[in-house]
C-alpha cells in the first residue's frame, strides 16, 4: 500500500508538457544569417526584380533539400 501511494505522489508531480521541445534555441535562430540582403535583391527595374526573386526561389529550393 505504501508503495501505491509514493507511486501516486510522483505520478501526481510530473506533468504532461507536449510544448517542451517546442523551443527554439537561440543559437538555431542565429546560425541561419542569408548571404544576401533579398530586399537589395527586389530594388531596381523589372529585370533585377526577377532575376533578385529567381534567386530568393533558388535558395529557398536549396535550404529545403
Amino acid at each position: 500500500m505504501e508503495t501505491l501511494q509514493m507511486l501516486k505522489y510522483h505520478l501526481k508531480k510530473e506533468r504532461l508538457n507536449f510544448t517542451a521541445s517546442w523551443i527554439t534555441m537561440e543559437a538555431h535562430m542565429l546560425e541561419d544569417v542569408p548571404d544576401e540582403d533579398f530586399l537589395t535583391l527586389l530594388q531596381g527595374n523589372a529585370a533585377n526584380v526577377q532575376s533578385g526573386l529567381d534567386r530568393i526561389m533558388k535558395s529557398i529550393v536549396e535550404y529545403e533539400k
